[in-house]
């Protein structure tokens, strides 16, 4: 699948995928996923008016973009589900990815991301992908936007023991990809806002980072700031 960057790249990509689903689909499951696809016409249609409305400098409020941004999100997530029961993980990833194009469109109307999964699972995705130092540096720049554009609920986290939350993860996708740039102010950015919203796993992502160093041989410019870090850091507890 080439990369989707659009709303209409996800429109293309999503109208077609019945097609190319027929072979794993009984009649049920044909209905259940042309009644999806039709559902996702109807969003893409709310998201051109509000472009259109956009374009003639007509006000569009952040509550409105996040009520039409849960929307998508939520036919997403039904398509995801879809995609697991019928075996089929790789159209899962595929679908994934389209949950960064809503995200984008919602940050660009300074809407709120409530359903944070697929999101995080994107971003992993594209960070086991990336080696150019510049999309690297392109994709820390999105997953801060991320967290920034996250709701309150999410962002009050409440540190239980489940290693696999999304917004966890993001936070640690956020500090590997830094890492991985070698930028040393984009690391200290991502670096700080673990410590602000992960307090508790702080020590645990150091430790492993400086592994990480050792292992990898990061240069000594990188080693020394996620140094510092994991002296400030000393003993919470690893998840």
């Amino acid at each position: 699948m080439d990369a989707m960057v659009s709303l209409k790249d996800a429109r293309d990509y999503l109208l077609a995928l019945p097609d190319g689903l027929d072979d794993y689909l009984d009649d049920d499951y044909r209905r259940g996923l042309a009644s999806l696809v039709d559902r996702f016409e109807e969003f893409f249609k709310i998201t051109a008016s509000v472009n259109l409305r956009a374009s003639e400098d007509r006000v569009i409020e952040a509550g409105e973009a996040t009520e039409i941004s849960d929307y998508g999100f939520v036919l997403l997530l039904k398509l995801i589900d879809l995609m697991e029961r019928l075996d089929l993980p790789h159209r899962r990833k595929e679908i994934e990815q389209i949950s960064l194009v809503f995200a984008r469109w919602t940050m660009s109307y300074g809407g709120t991301i409530n359903y944070l999964e697929p999101v995080v699972n994107a971003i992993a995705q594209l960070a086991n992908l990336m080696q150019e130092k510049g999309a690297l540096l392109a994709l820390s720049d999105l997953i801060a936007d991320v967290v920034d554009h996250c709701s309150a609920e999410l962002k009050q986290d409440a540190g239980d023991a489940e290693a696999m939350r999304p917004w966890r993860l993001l936070h640690i996708n956020r500090g590997i990809v830094a890492t991985r740039t070698h930028d040393l102010e984009v690391m200290r950015r991502a670096f700080d806002d673990f410590l602000v919203y992960l307090p508790q796993d702080a020590s645990g992502f150091f430790a492993e980072g400086m592994r990480e160093m050792d292992a990898l041989d990061y240069p000594p410019h990188v080693r020394e700031v996620m140094e510092s870090y994991c002296q400030r850091n000393p003993s919470v507890r690893l998840h």
